[in-house]
């Protein structure tokens, strides 16, 4: 399944408009986020992991892969953390 969600970035004084892009396929179990996240996004997966299973929901035992485009911008900080855990409710149905 595949699902997708906007989420947001500053730089500088900008505002930069991120894709969340979440993918569930068949195998083992495990989440790879792609798209130059910085150790805090890579992070985020264990907040989220938690969040969900807290909120009643559960959280898929797939191969999930995350992908925050645009790839050539650095992704800093736990900003993305509502957007991949709606993408990934959103992609298990």
């Amino acid at each position: 399944m595949y699902g997708s969600m906007f989420s947001a970035s500053v730089y500088g004084v900008e505002g930069r408009l991120i894709t969340v892009e979440v993918d569930i396929s068949n195998g083992l179990p495990q989440v790879n986020v792609v798209g130059l996240p910085d150790p805090a996004v890579r992070e985020s997966i264990e907040r989220v992991r938690a969040a969900v299973k807290n909120c009643g929901f559960k959280f898929p035992m797939e191969r999930i892969t995350v992908n925050l485009a645009p790839a050539d911008l650095r992704k800093e900080g736990t900003a993305f953390d509502l957007a991949i855990a709606a993408g990934i409710l959103s992609a298990s149905g």
